[in-house]
């Protein structure tokens, strides 16, 4: 028999079950994600920086390196186009459990503290979409999405 308070509906904004994020959608259920998209645009008046551009790219990377191996990162990059011309400034995918953690987390981006982003974190729900993965142990290669690379062994 079920309880009242099982019966009682979440308090709006409160946090979605996995059962909730996988409800039916058009008859069909989904394996929803949730993901955070974090938009980074420039400043009108950014700070003069206090460590050299070359420092700051290379903090940037790694921070976003260490997303991606804690499985925070879901993708990243700048807005480019066919030609390899920036159209804009970049964003981040992440997950995290909550728009105020994925705030945290995108704040934390190391051009973003130190003024040379403004980032503007929207939740999204990833509900459709694939994934290419083949490894070829014979050959070394492992191929995502068409693309292949060779691999070796780390010693």
């Amino acid at each position: 028999m079920a309880t009242a308070a099982a019966n009682q509906r979440p308090a709006p904004g409160a946090r979605k079950s996995a059962r909730a994020l996988n409800r039916p959608s058009f008859g069909i259920k989904l394996a929803r994600e949730q993901c955070y998209v974090c938009w980074m645009s420039a400043p009108d008046n950014p700070p003069r920086l206090r460590k050299s551009a070359a420092r700051i790219r290379k903090e940037h990377h790694d921070y976003l390196v260490d997303l991606e191996r804690k499985g925070i990162l879901f993708g990243a990059g700048p807005f480019m186009d066919e030609h390899g011309e920036r159209v804009g400034v970049g964003m981040l995918i992440i997950r995290a459990s909550s728009t105020r953690a994925a705030k945290r987390i995108a704040n934390a981006e190391p051009y973003t503290k130190a003024g040379q982003r403004v980032m503007t974190v929207t939740p999204w729900q990833r509900n459709e979409g694939c994934l290419s993965l083949s490894i070829s142990f014979a050959d070394g290669e492992l191929s995502l999405d068409n693309r292949t690379w060779s691999l070796t062994p780390r010693e």
